[in-house]
């Protein structure tokens, strides 16, 4: 018993210290690159040593919540690093370093300490069990269903550029032009939820030929829209369900894959790109920008809720207050850019609708539904969807999530197709 113990507590010191060496990275990232190459985007140096305090001890607390979600169950403690490492560390490295909006800092504080509860929450769900088959023609014929109006409307409009990643732009540009109405709605939910859940579940199932056919939609997909999120959605697919035989080697493996990106980035960019690629697309953009999106909103509502005015359902009682949809508002006012729409995550729009109750409404709802994913019990290989939805919550609205993003959808299909009473690999 004690020798399982150790085994166990060496995991997580493990994981605490990559985590812990990711975070010192960034620092050090956002002080001698970020704040010097990107001031005009809105960083700026303003160090504040009490800032700096507070966010270490405010650390080593939500690393003591992380050993008791540890204990209880892998998959949330996964999620719960993942938290920390998309919405606490690229927060608090702003709040130290350029002392920004303390409610920011403080509500993605409580979003994070919150979720530490998921793990006593436990859902009683119906036991639904059809036959392997009809699962495997269903989960095929939606996807491919879902697709016909697409190809309809694009055809071969395909654009081979966009494999390495050229003319994305002008191809997108292209591409919303066409994507009106439903159309909208249904390319968001097949390219978030339903082929990713097919291709997961035909690996899992080893039917080769329809992870081809699905594949290949993605691909499709990918080629008449360069929506980049489809690239990377697929590599992140493949990238957890093969790298990785439990819930925290799979982390463990993506920190360590981290921590060697932060370090080759300076060179790759110097010597391959001659500019801030890896730097400035993936550390920047990924981590950093939303982060600073945040700041922003919490500074324009503060005291002044916006009680969701530009939701489709919930403008037929608050008035639009602005001219422009706040995401172009803010851009115009921080940018001087009012053609670019600047995204809010889960927990800024929690504050941006109902000001600090919406924040903890929010992490409310947001604990519950991972609580509900792990009743699920789900394949260890759908780690990677879960994955994407960690960083869709920090980039999207919260209500946006549940119906483009395809929450909804993912959680009747759990129920009636995906679900596995006998094992949970973790």
């Amino acid at each position: 018993m004690s020798t399982i113990k150790l085994i166990i507590s060496k995991e997580f010191l493990r994981l605490s210290v990559l985590l812990t060496i990711i975070y010192f990275f960034l620092e050090g990232y956002y002080h001698f690159f970020i704040s010097d190459n990107f001031a005009y985007l809105g960083f700026f140096p303003d160090f504040s040593i009490i800032n700096y305090i507070i966010t270490k001890l405010v650390y080593i607390w939500l690393l003591f919540l992380s050993w008791k979600v540890y204990q209880r169950s892998k998959f949330l403690y996964s999620i719960y690093l993942l938290l920390m490492f998309f919405f606490y560390i690229p927060n608090a490295v702003i709040f130290a370093f350029s002392n920004m909006h303390i409610g920011a800092f403080v509500s993605n504080v409580f979003f994070v300490s919150f979720f530490s509860l998921s793990s006593v929450i436990k859902f009683r769900l119906p036991t639904i069990n059809l036959p392997k088959k009809i699962n495997n023609y269903i989960i095929l014929t939606l996807s491919l269903l879902a697709m016909v109006p697409i190809i309809i409307t694009f055809r071969n409009d395909v654009h081979l550029k966009t494999l390495l990643l050229q003319d994305i732009y002008e191809v997108r540009e292209v591409f919303s032009e066409k994507l009106i109405g439903y159309l909208g709605y249904l390319y968001n939910i097949l390219v978030k939820t339903l082929l990713p859940i097919a291709l997961v579940y035909f690996l899992i199932k080893r039917k080769v030929f329809f992870v081809g056919i699905i594949f290949l939609a993605l691909m499709y997909l990918y080629l008449i829209s360069g929506n980049k999120i489809v690239y990377f959605t697929s590599i992140l697919l493949l990238f957890f369900y093969y790298l990785g035989y439990s819930y925290t080697s799979k982390m463990s493996n993506f920190f360590i894959m981290i921590i060697g990106l932060l370090i080759i980035a300076p060179f790759v960019d110097a010597f391959l790109f001659s500019q801030p690629i890896i730097q400035g697309v993936f550390i920047n953009r990924f981590l950093f920008i939303p982060a600073l999106l945040t700041q922003w909103y919490f500074e324009f509502f503060d005291g002044n809720p916006y009680y969701f005015a530009e939701s489709h359902f919930f403008n037929q009682f608050v008035e639009q207050p602005y001219d422009l949809p706040i995401g172009f508002l803010l851009a115009k006012i921080h940018w001087h850019e009012p053609t670019v729409y600047v995204n809010n995550g889960i927990v800024s729009d929690g504050f941006m609708n109902l000001g600090y109750l919406g924040v903890v409404l929010f992490s409310v709802i947001f604990t519950l539904l991972f609580s509900l994913f792990n009743s699920f019990k789900l394949h260890i290989g759908y780690f990677g969807l879960f994955f994407s939805y960690v960083y869709i919550f920090l980039s999207a609205p919260f209500l946006s999530v549940f119906i483009t993003g395809g929450v909804m959808i993912f959680i009747i299909k759990a129920i009636l197709l995906l679900t596995n009473k006998n094992k949970n690999l973790e």
